[in-house]
């Protein structure tokens, strides 16, 4: 007789600790609240934002919860997300805009132009155009986006472009070839790790949105698993999952300290 998987044996009914969750699951905490303001003054305002921290922290996951809660109401959102050649990276924002994109540089600026401004006067929507993993860009990027960042209409700034990437990234944009860039910034808003009662909530709501059991960690365990992964979401997911696993194939209906200390173990120089 084969191994049950652990939906199965825990009671899940979908993937637990997966990459995303649905929106009324997302933990609701007070950095989640803050750069949720952040954005929406981003978008009234118009001008550029730059969202930064460590890899797993969870940028992408705040971007898209915020993209979702926006609908096609107030703005229209572009989102370019793995590293690309920056002439890539202008076609795949085009093409998002509805048009045919060019082949050279210059081009699909002029295409961007016209895209965001008509879509400003006959729509009476901003653009919101958000370049993920900004801190791998080419140089020419950066500044093309600048150039694009300088038009207004009727005073009114109608592109809101938010740059997210690592750390890294601030430190880029300081350097003397993109002071230019740097001036022009109207939000700076670091993701940091969650608290040991925020890596408590998250697991809570993560077990929540899988129809799982709420008391599968014991509380001993959920301060191991902020200890090992220092808070960073995607550290928990994939600690809490390997315990999981581990549970399961042990048959253990309950995960403790020392099952998180083995479920680390499996990840010590990864």
């Amino acid at each position: 007789m084969g191994r049950i998987g652990y939906r199965k044996f825990h009671g899940f009914r979908g993937t637990v600790f997966g990459k995303s969750i649905p929106r009324k699951y997302l933990l609701d905490y007070g950095q989640a609240r803050e750069l949720s303001a952040e954005f929406s003054t981003l978008v009234e305002d118009g001008g550029i934002g730059l969202l930064i921290g460590e890899v797993g922290i969870g940028k992408t996951t705040a971007i898209r919860a915020f993209r979702d809660g926006l609908g096609e109401r107030s703005c229209r959102v572009c989102y370019v997300g793995s590293v690309k050649h920056s002439t890539a990276v202008l076609q795949d924002f085009v093409l998002q805009m509805g048009y045919q994109p060019a082949h050279q540089r210059a081009s699909l600026l002029r295409q961007l132009s016209t895209a965001i401004s008509q879509t400003w006067l006959e729509q009476r929507k901003k653009t919101l155009l958000v370049l993920d993993d900004a801190q791998a860009t080419e140089e020419s990027l950066l500044e093309d986006l600048r150039l694009l960042s300088n038009f207004d209409i009727d005073s009114l700034e109608p592109l809101i472009l938010l740059l997210v990437g690592h750390p890294s990234l601030q430190n880029r944009l300081r350097k003397p070839v993109h002071l230019a860039l740097w001036d022009r910034l109207r939000m700076l808003f670091r993701l940091e790790g969650l608290s040991l009662d925020e890596t408590h909530q998250y697991i809570e709501q993560h077990l929540k949105a899988a129809g799982g059991p709420t008391d599968l960690f014991t509380p001993e365990a959920r301060v191991a698993v902020f200890e090992q992964s220092q808070g960073i979401p995607r550290r928990i997911n994939r600690l809490a999952l390997e315990a999981i696993k581990r549970s399961t194939r042990s048959k253990v209906n309950t995960i403790d300290e020392a099952m998180i200390s083995v479920a680390a173990g499996v990840f010590d120089g990864v």
